[in-house]
């Protein structure tokens, strides 16, 4: 099942939720509270005859997560990111977070800051909480899941760098974007997914959750010890090795307009934005 947030046609003022059926949106916010309930009660989210659909190709996506979720993001996760930047794989996960108006949908553009030249990619998987999570144990995270997606998280790295806290290069307004949707676990089977980004048509970055430093579970036990978790929180997992500051020379998402960068995730399709400049 692929689970979805978007503003409906004509004037794509209408927000709403609901699934992904073929070339078609299935719009459940007719019959059901909210996206986050509809995380949480799946079998209640079968489309039924009298459900409105829209044409896929008429909908604006907008991030498949909570209205008010923590976004909670892993650094150095994969070990080949460790290595290019310089630092030691971390003994327990490297966390951040992220304010859920710094993403947008899918197709929508990624606002590049007015006054930096260091907007930088960074692809990754990324899974939203379907119930609530609390100590949860990782044998036991997968139960708490609701679906997986793809994240082009990004960073600035000029105002990540302004201190050993990254909160001021995570947080850029709409300098990230997230979907275009949900893929439900059962949709994806037991093996790893693969994360690609691709700068226009470069390929940037290409790994394998199987070579994660911290599991899906190891994640969400950890987090879940000192926060809880509620539908429609995302856990943003890592990017692989491939940013643009560990190059030679530093590659960056955009200096102009016409740049596109995509991340894929197998299985789950891939979040693909043009870049505009900040108002």
């Amino acid at each position: 099942m692929k689970l979805a947030r978007f503003h409906t046609p004509p004037d794509g003022s209408g927000a709403s939720f609901g699934v992904v059926d073929g070339d078609e949106v299935v719009d459940l916010g007719h019959r059901m509270a909210s996206f986050e309930a509809m995380l949480t009660e799946l079998h209640n989210a079968t489309p039924r005859p009298d459900d409105p659909r829209w044409p896929v190709s008429t909908v604006t996506w907008q991030p498949p997560i909570g209205t008010h979720a923590k976004v909670v993001c892993v650094g150095y996760n994969y070990p080949s990111h460790a290595v290019e930047s310089q630092e030691a794989q971390p003994e327990w996960p490297t966390l951040f977070t992220r304010f859920p108006d710094s993403f947008v949908g899918a197709g929508r553009p990624v606002v590049r800051p007015y006054d930096t030249d260091s907007l930088d990619w960074e692809g990754e998987v990324a899974f939203v909480v379907g119930h609530p999570a609390r100590r949860v144990t990782a044998d036991r995270a997968d139960r708490h899941i609701a679906g997986f997606t793809c994240m082009a998280e990004n960073s600035v790295r000029d105002w990540q760098l302004h201190t050993r806290q990254a909160t001021a290069g995570k947080n850029w307004y709409a300098s990230g974007s997230c979907g275009p949707w949900l893929v439900t676990p059962d949709e994806l089977g037991d093996g790893p997914l693969r994360v690609t980004t691709r700068l226009n048509d470069t390929v940037v970055q290409d790994d394998s959750t199987d070579r994660l430093a911290f599991s899906f579970g190891e994640l969400l036990a950890y987090i879940s010890a000192f926060t809880p978790l509620r539908p429609g929180d995302v856990i943003a997992t890592g990017t692989p090795q491939g940013i643009g500051h560990r190059q030679d020379p530093p590659g960056i998402c955009a200096r102009e307009t016409s740049s596109k960068s995509k991340c894929r995730v197998s299985a789950c399709s891939g979040t693909r934005s043009p870049t505009r400049h900040a108002p």
